[in-house]
């Protein structure tokens, strides 16, 4: 099942996932981007908001795309993350690697 979804908005491709970030999704994720890239989209916000689940083939992929991105002068901006997907960004240490918006500040 394919829940993903990919809008343009001025020059930044909005990418909104669901499901479970692994595998075949992965691929597809990343195919769809690298599309994009070739295209001349080089900016991307990922909403992880509806995320259930991702594997090191997830991580991988999002790791793939910043690079290309990088070289091409964007970013990607992530947001929405939460629960074991929060956890495996904390993990791998990628909440260093990327711009990532924090959706829930803290109550002061």
């Amino acid at each position: 099942m394919n829940n993903q979804e990919f809008i343009v908005v001025d020059s930044q491709v909005i990418v909104n996932l669901a499901g479970n970030l692994q595998g075949k999704i992965a691929a597809q994720v990343r195919e769809t981007m690298l599309k994009y890239i070739e295209n001349g989209y080089y900016n991307f916000k990922v909403d992880f908001s509806n995320v259930t689940d991702i594997n090191s083939t997830g991580l991988g992929m999002l790791v793939n795309i910043q690079k290309r991105t990088l070289q091409n002068g964007g970013d990607i901006i992530i947001h929405g993350l939460h629960g074991i997907v929060k956890a495996a960004f904390d993990r791998t240490r990628l909440t260093k690697a990327f711009n990532i918006l924090d959706d829930n500040p803290a109550v002061a």
